[in-house]
């Protein structure tokens, strides 16, 4: 299992590298993070990197979350966003699938991500996600938090 999580953090790291110098949106965000399994409220940051689908209103990107708490951890993801227009004000929804240390163990293991988020300000964005931990003793965890664009 471990071989698998790092074989593909390495495949996501080696995208996003060669993707992020293009025409890349990249962005951080920084908020709330809190877990059910252990009970833990903290902070957490996430770093994503994402790329327009000309075709269609999505976006493919990768996001780090970081969480500052004492069980720590990470998880990257692969997601796919989609882009909303019209009367939803830029408001967004997407899903992703990663790998990371969401569990009470910090064992590797696959997660599960879903999120929206909705445009304050220029380059400012509110976001909410939930992440699941699906390895043994795995972990459900909110994030409520800023995104700011970087590019």
């Amino acid at each position: 299992m471990r071989i698998t999580a790092l074989t593909f953090i390495a495949i996501i790291v080696t995208i996003v590298g060669l993707r992020a110098p293009a025409l890349a949106d990249v962005s951080a965000a920084a908020g709330v993070y809190a877990t059910d399994t252990p009970s833990q409220v903290g902070a957490a940051a996430i770093l994503s990197t994402a790329e327009s689908i000309p075709a269609l209103p999505i976006q493919l990107q990768a996001s780090l979350l970081i969480p500052a708490t004492k069980q720590g951890g990470y998880a990257i993801t692969a997601e796919v966003r989609g882009l909303s227009g019209g009367g939803f004000g830029g408001a967004y929804v997407g899903a992703g699938l990663g790998v990371g240390t969401l569990s009470t163990g910090r064992t590797p293991g696959p997660v599960l991500t879903v999120f929206a988020g909705k445009p304050i300000a220029p380059f400012t964005t509110i976001e909410v996600r939930v992440y699941r931990g699906t390895q043994q003793n795995g972990t459900t965890a909110g994030f409520l938090g800023l995104r700011f664009s970087v590019l």
